[in-house]
């Protein structure tokens, strides 16, 4: 018999290596958002200027701003009480966050 023709694999097995992979998949979720927020969050607030940041971002500032904070709210429900050190170090940051003003355009500014 061939191996492209093995039926041996029931479906007890099948949905247990499914069980697995969403497992993953769903860790793989987290570990990216956060990786990705703070590869974002970094590249503004960590910048030697990060008023000049803001100034590329121009208009799209605003968006930005309010993408992250449905970021972080959405990293509270998921990461708190499991991931609770890293949710913790994500909102230190949000807290250390200069205070900022936003203009009619969407533009950013920092006061």
């Amino acid at each position: 018999m061939s191996i492209l023709n093995d039926t041996t694999l029931s479906e007890e097995k099948s949905a247990a290596k499914k069980a697995a992979r969403i497992k993953f998949l769903n860790k793989v979720i987290a570990d990216e958002i956060v990786k990705s927020w703070n590869q974002g969050w970094d590249m503004i607030w960590d910048d030697a200027n990060p008023q000049a940041v803001l100034d590329a971002l121009g208009e799209d500032a605003a968006e930005v701003f309010e993408i992250n904070e449905h970021t972080v709210a959405f990293m509270v429900g998921v990461l708190g009480g499991r991931r609770q050190a890293e949710l913790d170090a994500i909102l230190a940051k949000v807290a250390a966050k200069p205070e900022t003003s936003t203009d009619e355009n969407g533009n950013v500014t920092i006061i």
